[in-house]
């Protein structure tokens, strides 16, 4: 189309929209001031009329799509973090969270050496695993696809499709001359987030979950039906690190815990309907038996749902560190058949009253993007400016009560009632585990010891193989000093007074440098402790994986510890018994 054409097509475009807008507000200008209404209505005008002239008039021919997305994501990145134009890829881990099934392979893949790797074993009965696919398989190519550098979302979308359809992979595999080629039919793949469920001692069972999408809380009461056939007497229910989802899921999983008629968690906004409360609407699987609850910084939205409404009806002990403090309700409404706007709407409230929300989450003040200018404020925004009030007493330690009249407190999170206070990384372990050497090592070592039997230690001998391993990838990183050093350095040669300091630097240098070879001896157990969780993942599978970490695992320790003494247990929660 020529750029006349296109220009036409735009100016179309931009009337019709600017006629439906019209419309739009037209039907809910009588919630709002005439004020309000008309610069809403202004400003959609000024957006079109830039839109128009830059597109006619820039001294190059600008790209619609491109130019429109970026007045988009100007327009959204003035707002909170949370909302965003969802697109394409994204769009659909969208609709998979929320149908709870698509047409696919069956297994997780990730990045590793700039290559889609599948990282943990295919699911059972899925077209992944029957075809003899397995952990540390690197997948080259999808079709006539090179997958080289994609993300992780384009190589997931080319691995989805129309149930019953083929597709071709081209995969590299540890010890294996050449590729292999494989042809699978995609099937239907339920998605399930309990990642564990089994035994971490006798009568005490855990539960991990991973997300909340549509079928979490069927697959947790699953998961304790299970674990109550084989004498569940307490149960550890691990969210850590688990990102969120559906908000019907942390309903549907929290009412797995807590007694029917129980508030699980409000929502307050400012359109009209955005109040509403959700009740537990049947009786607990779990019954009474004891429950604790695992959490970490990045447990966040669902997982902190769940983790306050426990808290506050003291139905069970939050164990670990404080949550991500993520509280805000969006609403997801579709734009076209490949994008949708996912709207932040509302907060959520727990059952005690309190807001989840941590302000520090937000990247603009609300004052200065969200409000409307002016005297007068528009009609609804009124509890918007409640809230931001109700910020400012959580943020100076406003007490709520739990059922049991235990106080807590809002904002930041969910605050545990047994904190763990955790080793931090070295610099060495940060980016062992940022480029992912022990994976690697586990994927070549299993490979190569397939006679090992569960239980096995990692010995001396593994341990010298591994740093054969490391210098063979050439792997190198840089401490916190060494980097300072060369900052100064830097410094140094600009300025001509702070020259005569280079043989003071060489001296700090070459200490850092000897201590910084005593780190791999100082990190000996973490680096056992990460070698053996990927060898044993590599040989027996996920579950295998999470049972090796249980002993060196200090929330799992003490919420054991918790666990097996009532009167700790009920200490914590206050209960008179």
């Amino acid at each position: 189309m020529s750029f006349k054409g296109k220009h036409l097509a735009l100016v179309v475009v931009f009337s019709v929209s600017l006629v439906c807008v019209s419309g739009w507000l037209t039907g809910w200008v009588s919630a709002y001031s005439p004020d309000y209404y008309q610069q809403v209505q202004k400003n959609i005008e000024i957006y079109g009329r830039v839109y128009q002239e830059i597109s006619k008039k820039y001294v190059e021919e600008v790209d619609p799509a491109k130019f429109m997305k970026a007045g988009i994501d100007g327009m959204l990145g003035a707002l909170d973090p949370y909302t965003v134009l969802v697109e394409k890829e994204d769009n659909q881990e969208l609709q998979i969270m929320s149908s709870g099934k698509y047409g696919g392979l069956g297994m997780r893949i990730g990045l590793r050496d700039d290559l889609p790797t599948v990282v943990e074993p295919p699911f059972d009965g899925t077209p992944s695993m029957k075809a003899g696919l397995r952990e540390g398989d690197k997948i080259i190519a999808v079709g006539e696809e090179k997958t080289r550098g994609m993300t992780i979302s384009k190589v997931a979308s080319l691995l989805r499709g129309e149930i019953g359809s083929e597709v071709y992979l081209k995969v590299e595999r540890e010890g294996e001359a050449s590729t292999i080629d494989f042809r699978l039919i995609r099937a239907e793949i339920v998605v399930t987030d309990v990642v564990y469920s089994g035994f971490v001692q006798d009568g005490i069972g855990l539960i991990r979950l991973s997300h909340f999408s549509r079928n979490a809380g069927k697959d947790i009461e699953r998961a304790i039906r299970e674990l109550r056939k084989d004498n569940l007497q307490a149960l550890i229910f691990d969210l850590r690190s688990n990102p969120g989802g559906l908000l019907d899921a942390a309903v549907s999983v929290s009412e797995n815990f807590l007694d029917k008629g129980k508030l699980i968690v409000s929502t307050e906004g400012r359109a009209s309907g955005s109040v509403q409360r959700y009740i537990a609407e049947r009786n607990p699987v779990l019954e009474d038996l004891p429950l604790a609850v695992l959490v970490n910084g990045l447990s966040a939205s669902a997982s902190e749902i769940v983790a306050g409404a426990v808290q506050d009806h003291d139905r069970g002990v939050i164990v670990g560190t404080r949550t991500f403090g993520k509280g805000l309700v969006q609403t997801v409404i579709p734009i076209t058949g490949e994008a949708a706007l996912k709207i932040t709407t509302a907060k959520y409230l727990v059952p005690s009253g309190r807001s989840i929300q941590d302000p520090r989450r937000f990247l603009a003040k609300p004052d200065e993007i969200l409000y409307h200018s002016g005297e007068k404020m528009p009609a609804g925004t009124e509890s918007l400016e409640k809230t931001e009030k109700e910020d400012e007493d959580l943020e100076n330690g406003k007490p709520y009560q739990t059922e049991n009249g235990r106080a807590v407190y809002g904002g930041h999170g969910i605050t545990p009632d047994v904190e763990i206070e955790l080793d931090s990384l070295s610099s060495l372990e940060i980016e062992l585990l940022r480029k992912t050497m022990p994976f690697h090592f586990g994927v070549i070592y299993a490979a190569q010891h397939p006679e090992l039997l569960k239980g096995f230690e990692v010995s001396d001998d593994m341990l010298t193989e591994f740093q054969s391993f490391l210098q063979e990838k050439n792997f190198t990183y840089q401490t916190e000093a060494e980097a300072a050093i060369s900052r100064l350095e830097k410094v140094a040669e600009k300025d001509v007074a702070l020259a005569s300091v280079s043989s003071s630097i060489e001296e700090i240098r070459a200490v850092v440098l000897a201590q910084k070879v005593q780190e791999m001896k100082k990190s000996e157990e973490f680096i056992r402790e990460e070698l053996q969780k990927e060898i044993v993942a590599k040989l027996w599978g996920a579950k295998a994986e999470v049972e090796a970490g249980f002993e060196n695992d200090p929330a799992v320790q003490k919420t054991i510890e918790i666990l097996s003494d009532m009167k700790k247990y009920q200490k914590i929660l206050d209960l008179k018994k």
